[in-house]
């Protein structure tokens, strides 16, 4: 697999909230997930307090035609597991408790994968980066009576 990423495309299918789409992005830190609100029939719209993520973790972006779930891959009980050396599978389950009381709470599973070989972490050689020192350290010293004003004494 030669992406950094797997994305899924997910069609949630509710009952009371017929279907809803989900796109699922991951990296070996983060985790997001965009669920567009509206159905496709645009009879029903989901508001962003019916949806939550994992362990209760709420929409962290509402936009108007989509919610985002952006949390780091440690927290909302996103579960990590090592497929392959170079392969790690996330996952969590996005939850729909309605608010019109005759529908039924909802609650469907999430998958991500990526790979170790990202090429956000593929390290740069210093040969085709030159970094100037910075002037304000270059001739930075202190005095013994400077480092007593920095003291907590």
């Amino acid at each position: 697999m030669a992406l950094e990423a797997l994305l899924l495309l997910a069609a949630l299918m509710w009952p009371c909230a017929e279907n809803l789409y989900a796109n699922i992005v991951c990296s070996l830190d983060w985790m997001m997930i965009q669920v567009v609100p509206s159905t496709p029939s645009g009879h029903q719209y989901i508001f962003h307090d019916e949806l939550s993520l994992g362990m209760g973790c709420p929409v962290t972006r509402i936009q108007t035609y989509v919610y985002d779930f952006v949390y780091p891959v440690y927290e909302c009980g996103i579960r990590t597991q090592v497929v392959s050396e170079d392969t790690i599978l996330f996952q969590t389950e996005l939850y729909y408790n309605p608010r019109d009381p005759s529908c039924d709470c909802e609650k469907i599973p999430l998958e991500c994968s990526t790979t170790r070989k990202s090429v956000w972490l593929t390290p740069v050689s210093t040969d085709e980066i030159k970094l100037n020192p910075s002037p304000f350290m270059a001739d930075f010293q202190t005095t013994p009576e400077e480092l007593g004003l920095l003291s907590s004494n």
